[in-house]
């Protein structure tokens, strides 16, 4: 099993698995939950974003090493938008299979 996974991270696959797995959870849970567009909506889909934004930026290796300083618009606006990215890209796919088999 350790092998397996070695080899995933090696590929980089793990990383587009985890990322569906996260996006999956949170359509789940506000399907769940009922979310609906309002100010506890678009808190949960920041925080959301936020967290997958997070998760894909740290789990990538950079090409070359600078010198970088880190700000707040990168925490609080890069990474959710890096996170809302994904999760319409990963998003979208897993909304249109959940429409025609039901599966959420």
């Amino acid at each position: 099993m350790n092998e397996i996974l070695k080899d995933l991270k090696k590929i980089g696959y793990i990383n587009h698995i985890s990322i569906t797995l996260l996006t999956i959870f949170f359509i789940f849970v506000s399907k769940k939950a009922g979310v609906q567009l309002n100010l506890f909506g678009c808190l949960y889909w920041y925080v959301a974003s936020l967290l997958v934004g997070h998760y894909s930026a740290h789990n990538i290796k950079p090409t070359k090493k600078f010198k970088y300083i880190k700000g707040k618009n990168d925490t609080f606006v890069a990474l959710p938008v890096v996170g809302i990215i994904n999760m319409l890209t990963y998003g979208i796919p897993i909304l249109i299979i959940d429409y025609f088999f039901k599966i959420l």
